[in-house]
């Protein structure tokens, strides 16, 4: 009875119907027409967005064809929301990492870092957690994983052949690590998943404050390198027991996939320069504005950087990038994308974000690290069953109006509620990557619940504790000030 498809129906049902209530009733006396439709519209879109009454991309739609229905923006005000320069930071991006696929850059660099991993079982899943982890920062989490797992699946087998009892056992935590790893990579750039522009464009759009890419670098990195190894070490010592003897089948194996790739190629050493220097002028940004007195931003980087891969040719008619492999990206995630910064601008100008935050009350008082765990809490689980860049979306906003209410940064709140959304590890819908990896057929949702649960309990307390310290002495943020971007 519910299965996928009836779900759907039901999500597609329910969702209409709770709009039809929000256009045929009145809104409560303390809330204005705009803020009860605005309101009306987030219900619409988090159901159809949890049931997948239609695809996720194009529930992002939704925005630019009633916000303009009910007078709540006018036509070109919304439709900038879809062309948001984080949105196209992440165009450039998406290009960028289209050609080093497309090319096998990505897959020299997995098998260079796999190869100075070692040979033991337990120090292979290292390898590849790093491995996926430094790709995804630069690279969708879900291209990160389906890349890493033929790669995986040839291990694995050598692996099984030569010791079938270790090899189940090697199996599961292994494909586990891609899949988490990929989600942790993102979260060290900021354009490593959609949830890091999510927030950005957010604070960008509705407070005029900007993150750059190195700004979010300090704080997303510190994080993945803490918790990318207490992941290998919950996966490999504590749910899974994973040998750490020497297995020289794994050595040839990963000996024998670098051979097959043969010498990089002139298109390789092409994109890896173009890469490479996209990525340092991100980092020296504002070095190179003040030095230069000039001013150049990340998404105009991001697109330099993608622009000059179809001007470079590589041979006789053919160039680093061209539109076929262009059109590959995942165009849906920039819908995705622009439908959240549109209702998250609807959430503050209609003033419904400040009228749910007049229900702060019930937290006023509270312990500021027990509130900021509890928020935390809230985002990673509600993740598990909801895409993570929708339930960003739909309650960053919100979060924001509760801190101001009572007083609190909110970038306490904001940014580790951000970052949890990308530590969801429980269940196959609650991440692409796990979803790719569970789509394997290899490993059982008790499994990945066995090993998820207690990652994203653990994810709760060390997210909240790196990012108030992060945010703090990084940063140079108090709890207690609240920023002027905020206040005007």
């Amino acid at each position: 009875m519910f299965d996928r498809d009836s779900i759907s129906v039901y999500g597609l049902a329910l969702g209409l119907i709770s709009f039809i209530f929000f256009i045929t009733n009145e809104p409560p006396s303390d809330l204005n027409y705009k803020a009860w439709i605005t309101a009306g519209v987030a219900i619409l879109m988090t159901i159809w967005w949890v049931t997948e009454a239609i695809p996720i991309y194009i529930t992002g739609l939704i925005p630019i064809i009633i916000f303009p229905l009910f007078n709540i923006f006018e036509i070109q005000d919304i439709s900038n929301s879809y062309a948001h320069p984080l949105v196209l930071l992440f165009l450039g991006g998406f290009i960028i990492a289209s050609a080093m696929e497309s090319c096998g850059l990505h897959k020299r660099i997995a098998l260079n870092i796999l190869s100075l991993s070692g040979t033991s079982p337990s120090k292979i899943i290292a390898g590849f957690m790093i491995t996926t982890a430094s790709i995804s920062m630069w690279v969708s989490n879900t291209a990160s994983t389906i890349m890493m797992l033929p790669i995986a699946t040839s291990v694995i087998t050598i692996f099984v052949n030569q010791n079938r009892t270790e090899g189940r056992d090697f199996t599961i935590p292994l494909l586990l690590a891609i899949a988490y790893s990929a989600s942790l990579g993102g979260i060290a750039t900021l354009i490593g998943t959609p949830t890091n522009i999510m927030l950005a464009s957010i604070l960008s759009d509705n407070y005029k404050f900007n993150i750059s890419f190195f700004d979010w670098l300090k704080i997303g990195l510190p994080i993945t390198i803490i918790l990318l190894p207490l992941v290998w070490f919950i996966l490999t010592r504590v749910v899974f027991t994973v040998s750490k003897s020497k297995s020289n089948a794994l050595e040839l194996t990963i000996k024998k996939l670098k051979e097959e790739i043969g010498k990089p190629t002139y298109a390789e050493r092409i994109v890896g320069i173009v890469f490479l220097l996209t990525a340092i002028f991100w980092i020296l940004r504002k070095f190179i504005n003040n030095y230069f007195n000039i001013n150049i931003n990340d998404t105009s980087i991001g697109l330099f950087g993608a622009l000059l891969l179809f001007i470079i040719p590589i041979s006789k008619g053919k160039r680093a990038c061209d539109w076929t492999t262009a059109n590959k990206i995942p165009w849906g995630v920039l819908l995705l994308v622009g439908g959240g910064i549109a209702l998250s601008k609807a959430f503050t100008s209609s003033g419904l974000a400040d009228w749910i935050g007049t229900f702060s009350f019930y937290f006023d008082g509270l312990n500021i690290f027990l509130l900021m765990l509890i928020f935390v809490t809230l985002i990673i689980f509600l993740t598990e069953l909801n895409s993570n860049t929708a339930t960003i979306a739909t309650f960053t906003p919100i979060l924001i109006a509760f801190s101001l209410a009572i007083n609190i940064n909110p970038l306490f709140i904001a940014i580790p509620s951000t970052i949890a959304a990308s530590c969801a590890f429980m269940l196959p819908v609650a991440t692409p990557p796990n979803a790719v990896i569970f789509g394997s057929g290899k490993i059982s949702i008790k499994n990945m619940i066995k090993a998820g649960f207690i990652l994203n309990i653990i994810g709760v307390f060390l997210v909240t504790s790196i990012s108030y310290l992060l945010i703090k002495y990084l940063w140079g943020y108090e709890i207690h000030s609240i920023p002027n971007f905020f206040m005007n």
